[in-house]
């Protein structure tokens, strides 16, 4: 038996095999869930493709055009005349998973030698059977990968531009979603590459093949959208044996072709001549047209005569044919049924349930074994064989992931089959390499090292571990401890992935999406998972509107020392405890150290006290213990005890004492969130049984950018939301509506300022809101947009024509200086900036300066360098280091990759300085991650600082003799000036009693002012001493 896909896993055996799977596992392949009913929302790699095209595609046209490219490259020639590259990346994976791949060859030579290349990533090699790969691409070439062919001589030709993942406008004159650049060709293996030039206004060639028959190699045929192409010359020159839009075409041992031209089958003997051998009218024999969808044919290498070709209707299955006379006659061998459609998905995640999430235009195998002419492979979905003893038998499912032998990721795309070794057999699909070694009967992923994943977001945590999603390949976390190596990912959520957020407050804690979902994870991305949105949120989808755009602009705000926080701490003393254990009988004496949660507390030795069973003993005044039953001892001052009992004991032996905390004593208690350290000092003596409320100054702020919709019941659906509670797990966190953005407006990204006060929402139609007053919101009255006592506002501060505000990004600094990066082809600006967009009427302007015309799906500043903005575009990495010039000037920074789409960039910013006593503290801040749509992250030092102790702190000056109190005198709130440090902030009166005290570990950099709440202390005179990094100023205040 020959590629087996073993069938003693058939029948009902299988079925229950398979049913384990497709019932114990779909969080992986979450996509294919749905998570809202409403029939507005593309489902599947719909709404994938409309979301980047909305990016990218001209807002007034809905095109690509080729002009377009080919104007922003001319343009990218000028700038790189005098390149100088600041910045070099190094790769930060995922390497141990692979993105989107439509491609594999295996050479000719040697079988354990392979060729792949992804949509987005470029050309990748490996020499050991995929066990791992190298990337040997020219990074200055297109990366969009989809056809390879290899010669009888051993060149590689290489096909550019993916047509099946989107094509937008009128064909030639237009581009797929991110367009090819037609051929390219090696001749040494793939050392090295070139561009054929007569291909290069090629967009997409989306199927290529050597003509097996010729032994000189020159004879090369392409699928074009412009047409079906020859050449004889070795790529030098090409011709046009067919017009009009050719998806794909098949070709045989001796030459003989079969061409799917407008959903017409042509075929050819000679690669030049065709006649159409499929019929309008259908017969019993007959191949028929297809006037939409997809075709595919598959020759056998063993008998060119057996034939088989597979038509789509749309993206559902229409029917499989077989001839076995070379194409002449032609027999129905499976079609689209209740029971049979690997092309498609259900919504109850079961593929036999009928027809939902088709998507056979996207991905399409079709393949026939070179060992057996009776046995073929299609998928889309899932993967299913026909022989013509067996029939149809599915072979892969998607749930179970390297647990399920026959897993197999979603979305298949090619089958290829060693020649030379009929066990051994690969797949390409949306998760990259799989690799069978016993004939299909089981499958694993081989893409060590194959960095192509198809990332939209990335997250940063404070000890620099990484956190985002991607293209139909989850949410991944990549913790650079992994024992497989320092950039391997495991997977936290499923489905498609896009932004993600990790909080430094608790590590642990990670917040995610899934195309149309959000989600949050405390268990460091393990399977504590739940969703969190509330009930009012799913409003519009009850009145048939989209929730939100395919990927979710999540923002998450924290910090440790929120002065104005209205949450608390409630702490109450309890005595000193310590439990030795039972007792065996045998041992008398015990010895050890009473136990405190506060090492504070001062012991009273007079209630020193033991019980074990019917036994108990209590120390005299000066912690002395002697009775008939027990004798011994107990030190106050170390908390040091030792007893020993008359007749051992068997019974657990409790020791306790009471205990008392003096004024001023420093106490650790524990935040709300992640247990967190707050520091207090008491203010009066604490006896047991003392209860003591404080502030707890450990908060964040959560936000969700949901679309606004109206109707008539309904006028303010959707918006953007905020909650508070989103550390509180195991609940629906209170979530308030703080924003309506106008019926029908999409959010795409949100950024907020350092302080957390202001957040800046980029929308898909051009807008640009600011929402302000953040911190002032501790209750749905202070921020729901229907309260009337809302303290929160939010305004339109810009409108950028109808084009997709990709990026935004908040100077660390300066919240008054914003950056906004622009999407669309077809335009003349992508970068704005406004120095004053805190004012009530910001200005942008244009920072164009000599940036390639293409999209801009990201920006950042840099938190040292207030004079750069780096822009993350289409092709990669653009920098400033002159952004207030009038016309700055850029240049490209992709060293160490290749030009790819950045969609997140992150800047690893910290407020908190290095101490080398701390442990988790970390030296440095201003390295960036990036993450790319086709190489996965990346990250540089090359804008890395060092943040020893004190290097980014303000001086106080020497001689100031005052603090600068503001409003002096006062009778509700007054502001103390203050600089990055550790602070102190005494306010006492004349009896010198402390009526309020507030410790600040750290005082996060461009904090500029503390303000204390007064209004509750009686008028008078007060003395306030504020210690800051060794100085201390006192000043006198008046409290009317």
């Amino acid at each position: 038996m020959r590629f087996k896909f073993y069938h003693y896993i058939s029948g009902i055996s299988f079925l229950a095999f398979l049913g384990f799977f497709l019932t114990e596992s779909q969080v992986k392949e979450a996509r294919y869930q749905p998570r809202e009913s409403q029939s507005s929302i593309p489902t599947g790699i719909a709404g994938y493709m409309e979301y980047i095209n909305s990016m990218r595609a001209n807002e007034i046209t809905g095109e690509v055009t080729l002009a377009d490219i080919q104007k922003a490259e001319n343009e990218l020639n000028a700038l790189n005349t005098n390149k100088t590259n600041s910045i070099t990346w190094e790769p930060r994976g995922p390497d141990n998973k692979g993105g989107r791949t439509r491609a594999l060859v295996i050479d000719k030579d040697n079988s354990s030698i392979l060729y792949t290349g992804s949509v987005g990533g470029g050309l990748f090699k490996s020499i050991n059977g995929g066990a791992t790969w190298n990337y040997i691409g020219d990074p200055q070439h297109n990366q969009s990968i989809v056809s390879i062919t290899q010669t009888s001589t051993g060149d590689l030709y290489v096909g550019t531009g993916e047509l099946f993942q989107g094509y937008y406008g009128g064909g030639s004159t237009s581009s797929p979603q991110f367009a090819g650049k037609g051929v390219l060709k090696s001749t040494d293996d793939g050392a090295s590459w070139t561009e054929l030039t007569s291909t290069l206004s090629w967009s997409s060639v989306p199927r290529i093949e050597a003509d097996p028959s010729d032994p000189s190699g020159n004879t090369i045929y392409a699928a074009t959208t412009n047409g079906f192409k020859k050449t004889t010359d070795g790529g030098t020159t090409w011709t046009s044996p067919l017009g009009g839009n050719i998806w794909d075409f098949a070709i045989s041992p001796t030459g003989k072709l079969f061409v799917n031209r407008n959903g017409n089958t042509m075929y050819s003997t000679d690669g030049t001549n065709f006649t159409e051998i499929s019929a309008p009218i259908i017969t019993a024999t007959s191949l028929p047209r297809r006037g939409s969808g997809r075709i595919r044919y598959a020759i056998s290498p063993q008998d060119e005569n057996y034939v088989y070709c597979v038509q789509t209707n749309g993206n559902a299955l229409s029917a499989v044919y077989r001839s076995v006379d070379g194409g002449s006659t032609w027999s129905k061998i499976g079609q689209k049924s209740n029971n049979f459609d690997p092309l498609c998905y259900t919504n109850s995640g079961n593929p036999f349930a009928g027809n939902s999430w088709c998507q056979g235009k996207y991905d399409l195998l079709f393949s026939v074994s070179p060992h057996d002419k009776d046995l073929i492979a299609l998928g889309g979905i899932t993967i299913w064989s026909w022989s013509l003893t067996q029939g149809w038998v599915q072979r892969t499912t998607t749930g179970g992931g390297a647990f399920n032998p026959v897993y197999m990721h979603a979305d298949v795309h090619d089958m290829v089959f060693d020649p030379s070794d009929p066990n051994v057999v690969y797949v390409v699909s949306d998760g990259g390499i799989s690799k069978s070694s016993d004939g299909g009967n089981s499958w694993a992923e081989r893409n060590k090292n194959y960095n192509s994943f198809t990332q939209f977001g990335v997250s940063v945590g404070r000890d620099k571990k990484i956190l985002g999603g991607g293209q139909d390949n989850g949410t991944i976390y990549i913790d650079g401890v992994s024992f497989l190596s320092p950039n391997s990912a495991s997977d936290v959520g499923g489905g498609d992935g896009g932004y993600a957020e990790i909080s430094w407050l608790n590590p642990k804690v990670m917040f995610f999406e899934s195309q149309y979902g959000f989600y949050r994870n405390n268990d460091e991305g393990g399977q504590a998972t739940e969703e969190f949105r509330s009930v009012p949120m799913t409003l519009p989808a009850t009145q048939g509107k989209r929730l939100h755009n395919f990927m979710i602009p999540m923002v998450l705000w924290e910090t440790s020392e929120d002065l104005n926080s209205e949450d608390s701490v409630t702490f109450e003393l309890f005595p000193g405890l310590r439990s030795m254990g039972y007792g065996d009988g045998i041992k008398k004496t015990f010895s050890g150290k009473i136990n405190h949660s506060q090492s504070a507390v001062e012991y009273m030795p007079g209630t020193f006290q033991l019980t074990a069973g019917g036994v108990s003993a209590s120390a005299d005044a000066q912690g002395n213990i002697n009775t008939s039953e027990v004798t011994g001892f107990f030190h106050p001052d170390s908390a040091y005890f030792e007893v020993t009992f008359t007749s051992a004991p068997i019974a657990e032996v409790i020791l306790t004492c009471d205990v008392f905390l003096p004024v001023g004593s420093d106490l650790k208690l524990s935040a709300a969130i992640g247990a967190l350290p707050i520091d207090v000092t008491t203010s009066s003596i604490m006896n047991v049984g003392d209860i003591l409320k404080v502030q707890d100054p450990v908060q964040s702020m959560y936000f969700i950018g949901n679309a606004s919709h109206s109707n008539a019941t309904f006028p303010t659906m959707g918006g953007i939301w905020m909650t508070r509670g989103a550390h509180a797990f195991g609940s629906i966190p209170e979530w308030w509506q703080i924003a309506h953005l106008g019926n029908g407006i999409f959010p795409q990204y949100m950024k907020i300022s350092a302080d957390g006060n202001h957040l800046f929402v980029g929308t898909s139609e051009g807008r640009l809101y600011r929402i302000s007053n953040l911190q002032s919101a501790r209750s749905q009255g202070d921020a729901h947009i229907d309260s009337v006592n809302k303290l929160i506002t939010v305004d339109l501060i810009e409108t950028f024509g109808s084009r997709n505000i990709c990026g935004i990004d908040v100077d660390p600094n300066n919240t008054s200086r914003v950056a906004v990066s622009l999407g669309n082809y077809g335009n003349s600006n992508y970068v704005y900036y406004s120095n004053n967009a805190l004012a009530a009427n910001p200005t942008f302007s244009s920072k164009q300066g000599n940036l390639p015309s293409i999209p801009a799906y990201s920006i950042s500043f840099d938190k040292h360098n207030s004079n750069r903005l780096i822009v993350g575009t289409e092709w990669g990495i653009f920098m400033t280091d002159n952004l207030t010039a009038g016309l700055p000037t850029y240049t490209e920074e992709n060293n160490g990759m290749v030009r790819v789409p950045v969609f997140e960039i992150e800047q690893y910013r910290t407020e908190l300085n290095f101490d080398s006593t701390a442990a988790g503290s970390i030296p440095t801040e201003g390295e960036i991650f990036i993450a790319t749509h086709g190489r996965g992250y990346y990250s540089t030092s090359s804008t890395q600082v060092q943040t020893t102790v004190g290097s980014d702190e303000s001086e106080i000056e020497d001689n100031k003799l005052v603090i600068g109190i503001y409003p002096n005198p006062s009778s509700s709130e007054i502001n103390v000036p203050v600089v990055s440090g550790d602070l102190q902030i005494n306010l006492r009166n004349f009896n010198g009693s402390i009526v309020r005290r507030i410790d600040m570990r750290r005082v996060p950099n461009g904090l500029e002012k503390i303000s204390i709440d007064v209004s509750d202390i009686p008028s008078g005179n007060y003395v306030i001493t504020r210690i800051q990094n060794g100085d201390t100023v006192s000043e006198i205040i008046v409290i009317q």
